[in-house]
């Protein structure tokens, strides 16, 4: 891998971590339970961020399985919330 490359995995890791740890405070300390489930899929996607420069600095495609797996998970959680914070049941 090229330096510039690994240099800009790099930096993108660090913004998903700082962006990881606010949503994680959004979580802790969200005013209302809408807050939290927006922080929530933000972190998911933060994750999936993740799993994917990571992917890349290493030249492996072996996680990108996981990662629509992942992703599919996030969407169902997210609906299943956001269903649930506007009726008061999931089903």
């Amino acid at each position: 891998m090229s330096p510039f490359v690994s240099l800009i995995a790099t930096a993108c890791l660090t913004a998903l971590l700082a962006t990881g740890a606010a949503c994680l405070y959004r979580m802790a300390l969200g005013p209302g339970a809408a807050d939290r489930a927006v922080a929530f899929d933000a972190l998911a996607n933060v994750f999936i961020g993740i799993i994917c420069v990571l992917c890349i600095r290493w030249g492996s495609a072996l996680y990108f399985d996981a990662v629509w797996i992942l992703t599919l998970v996030g969407f169902l959680g997210s609906a299943s919330i956001a269903r649930f914070l506007e009726r008061g049941r999931v089903f």
